[in-house]
């Protein structure tokens, strides 16, 4: 069995190879942007099997997870650029 890249890591992730001024908050904002796609599509999913249509099981779980998984990378980064933001703050000039 061969083993595939990971096809959902968004392509603003790989494309990018020099920083300029303001590329961090944009990607910040396409991450964001990409994060409430995963969690709207799972929410779609779920809403179409209380409707009564028929979704496979696995891909409501698949779409789920990988909702759960890129909402939780978020936070870790938010309270990471917290961090950094109270660190910055408590430096004397």
């Amino acid at each position: 069995m061969e083993v595939n890249r990971l096809s959902f890591i968004p392509k603003f992730l790989e494309s990018q190879r020099g920083v300029r001024e303001g590329d961090i908050v944009e990607n910040f904002i396409n991450f964001v942007e990409w994060v409430n796609e995963k969690q709207l599509r799972s929410k779609k999913l779920k809403e179409a099997v209380l409707e009564g249509k028929d979704v496979p099981l696995h891909e409501i779980v698949i779409e789920s997870e990988k909702a759960k998984v890129a909402l939780n990378l978020l936070i870790e980064i938010r309270n990471k650029l917290l961090d950094a933001y109270n660190e910055l703050m408590k430096m004397q000039v």
